[in-house]
């Protein structure tokens, strides 16, 4: 690929970005057409160093993650694996729904539907550092606004990339958070009780061990 043809597809993705914040149906029908996965590794990395920048940035008398308690390594655990699940999630339940979204277009508009936090968490960060403590209040409702920006791009997508009514798309989106659910239960389930048949076999091991020697 020269040279003007990243430099286009660079603009395009950029100018589908701007889209998503004011034009999310058209946006997201846009991104239906072409293939932006590339878009998409671009836009979680960018999600993974805003979410670095934030935690370092936001006021200590804000924020309940202090920097130097913070590990960066889980953060990107943290963001990661719930993004990747949940959109194993969604690709699951709408190819059971009748949808018609691939894989990778529910992966690429997850990440576009990040935008919003990506855009404006570093500025609520930055504004962070002049509010107090009774302040709180608005921090948090600035950041929950964003978040259900993004709540809302992703129920968009979902209705956008499948041809869904809204009715339906109501109904797939809930049954993908639970299926979401659900499997995480299900994996710390596992591991409580995968942890206490270890201790035990621990603990029987100990004992038959003392009884030995004894």
């Amino acid at each position: 690929m020269n040279t003007a043809a990243v430099k286009q597809s660079g603009l395009r993705s950029l100018r589908l970005g701007v889209a998503i914040l004011f034009h999310p149906v058209d946006a997201f029908e846009e991104l239906q057409k072409k293939k932006h996965l590339m878009s998409a590794v671009v836009l979680i990395l960018l999600t993974l160093c805003v979410r670095i920048v934030t935690i370092y940035m936001t006021s200590f008398h804000i924020t309940s993650l202090q920097p130097e308690y913070a590990d960066l390594n889980l953060e990107i655990i943290r963001f990661v694996v719930p993004l990747i699940s949940g959109v194993i999630a969604c690709y699951l339940i709408t190819a059971i729904m009748d949808g018609e979204a691939y894989f990778s277009q529910i992966l690429t508009a997850m990440s576009y539907a990040l935008i919003p936090y990506i855009v404006f968490a570093i500025p609520l960060a930055a504004i962070s550092l002049v509010l107090s403590r009774g302040e709180l209040g608005l921090y948090n409702s600035i950041n929950l606004i964003i978040w259900l920006w993004v709540a809302l791009l992703i129920f968009i997508q979902l209705k956008v990339l499948n041809d869904y009514s809204f009715k339906k798309s109501v109904g797939v989106l809930l049954l993908s958070i639970f299926a979401f659910i659900t499997f995480w239960g299900t994996v710390g389930l596992v591991f409580s009780l995968t942890n206490h048949v270890l201790q035990f076999v621990r603990e029987v091991s100990i004992e038959i061990r003392y009884l030995w020697e004894n």
